[in-house]
């Protein structure tokens, strides 16, 4: 990254106080309070949308709203994500998780969204990311013949369904959403508009689309923060150096991008370079 004067909202401070408004373009698909945007905020930032990709329902819807119908029959209910999470609980109407069903979800905002819809004693990995909660779910039950509800992403990755499986538990994967790239002259034109100091990165889908629509480049001079690891990975292969925030709340990134803007400005102050990674 070169180090620049890092824009600031008009007649803000600077000097590294919670009212220096620094802006960070939201590549996921949020309103404008939704919970990224929410925790950026909250952390004095100014959040600028400027969505990588869009997020719809399944191809095929049955297969979420029959498992929503039938959540008394498993024993597990396992998330990757908080629109999972969501999806499901949409699919049910709102009725909440069945009292006697066991949850575990990746990260924080997965966990809180389980907890919203009912669960309860949610499990939880120590480290962040879906291997860790592999481990932990490992020696959370014994496995042979348990009925496993796990809704995620189409283009989601199936390890911790393989896992259960070798464990010899029945896992009913189910996609509860899938997530598709934006057209690539709206998201430039929409980034170019944003003016935007730093840009969070939520999925790899988002890397994908971001850099295939603006180009590495674009990013090299911003304070880039990639949510979880798989998603920094996927933008450094694609040439772009970010902060990697491990955990998948949005409160931890939306502290991680502020610690990664300041940083920028503190170098662009003192006139150094700021290459290699951060």
């Amino acid at each position: 990254m070169n180090a620049r004067q890092v824009r600031r909202a008009p007649g803000v401070a600077s000097g590294g106080t919670p009212a220096a408004r620094f802006r960070v373009a939201v590549t996921r698909d949020e309103p404008s309070d939704g919970d990224l945007s929410r925790a950026l905020r909250d952390a004095g930032l100014e959040p600028v949308l400027c969505p990588a990709v869009v997020t719809l329902p399944p191809r095929d819807a049955a297969p979420l709203a029959r498992a929503s119908r039938a959540l008394e029959s498993f024993d597990w209910l396992i998330a990757a994500s908080a629109r999972a999470v969501a999806a499901l609980m949409s699919a049910r109407a709102g009725e909440p998780l069945p009292a006697a069903l066991r949850a575990a979800g990746v990260g924080a905002a997965t966990a809180t969204a389980l907890e919203r819809a009912g669960a309860r004693a949610i499990l939880t990995a120590l480290e962040p990311g879906a291997a860790a909660l592999e481990l932990r779910l490992r020696e959370a039950d014994v496995w042979p013949g348990r009925r496993v509800l796990l809704p995620r992403a189409e283009e989601g990755r199936p390890d911790i369904a393989l896992a259960l499986r070798e464990l010899g538990a029945r896992v009913d994967e189910v996609v509860a959403y899938r997530t598709v790239a934006r057209p690539a002259a709206d998201i430039a034109r929409e980034w170019q508009a944003a003016r935007a100091d730093a840009a969070i990165v939520a999925s790899p889908s988002a890397a994908e689309a971001l850099v295939r629509a603006l180009g590495a480049r674009a990013l090299e001079d911003l304070a880039v923060v990639a949510i979880g690891r798989t998603t920094a990975g996927r933008l450094e292969t694609l040439g772009v150096l970010c902060d990697v925030s491990p955990d998948a709340g949005f409160v931890p990134a939306a502290a991680c991008v502020r610690e990664a803007l300041l940083r920028l400005e503190t170098r662009a102050a003192r006139g150094h370079g700021a290459g290699g990674s951060r």
